[in-house]
């Protein structure tokens, strides 16, 4: 987990965890909806990431659906793999620059970006929205993803990254998956 020795994103170390099971797709505004009938979206947006959620929000869906949100070390194995991959689909940056279409704010199907996918099959981790984590530093909340809307770079969507939110928040390119414990 991490790269390098130095914050942000180190130190690098090497955890062990136990099992899980995370959603393939980020949470969408329709799966949203059922549990939150008062949820709004745009019409044709059913199939992209909910957002404008707060952390809490997030929390408690998972938790009606019987699970819970991903932590940051379950997030992280989920977007590198077992050989702890820089990007979720390899270690090579792709030589084309990231589609705007594919971008937090302008978003798409969640899925629906075929690059985009992890060693475990796992959908859009580098180049949708971010996504809120478990974890916490200090006050803030752990967000984990990409955001290719700002940058429009790879660079800045490595399966490391990480940045930190008020958990109140409501963004319009913050989202979130869910996890299961396997024990």
């Amino acid at each position: 987990m991490g790269q390098g020795n130095q914050p942000p994103h180190g130190p690098e170390r090497r955890l062990f965890l136990r099992p899980f099971l995370i959603n393939q797709s980020e949470i969408t505004h329709e799966e949203f909806q059922v549990q939150f009938p008062d949820h709004p979206f745009r019409k044709g947006a059913g199939q992209h990431p909910v957002t404008k959620v707060t952390w809490h929000q997030a929390k408690e869906y998972c938790e009606k659906i019987g699970g819970r949100l991903p932590t940051d070390p379950e997030w992280e194995k989920a977007a590198r793999g077992n050989r702890g991959s820089i990007y979720p689909w390899g270690d090579r940056k792709p030589k084309k620059r990231p589609h705007p279409f594919y971008s937090g704010v302008v978003k798409k199907n969640v899925g629906s970006n075929k690059q985009d996918v992890s060693a475990y099959g796992i959908h859009d981790m580098a180049g949708s929205v971010w996504e809120w984590t478990a974890d916490a530093q200090g006050p803030l909340k752990i967000v984990r993803g990409g955001l290719w809307n700002i940058h429009l770079d790879f660079e800045y969507s490595k399966a490391f990254e990480k940045a930190t939110i008020p958990p109140g928040e409501r963004l319009n390119f913050l989202g979130f998956r869910c996890v299961r414990s396997m024990d």
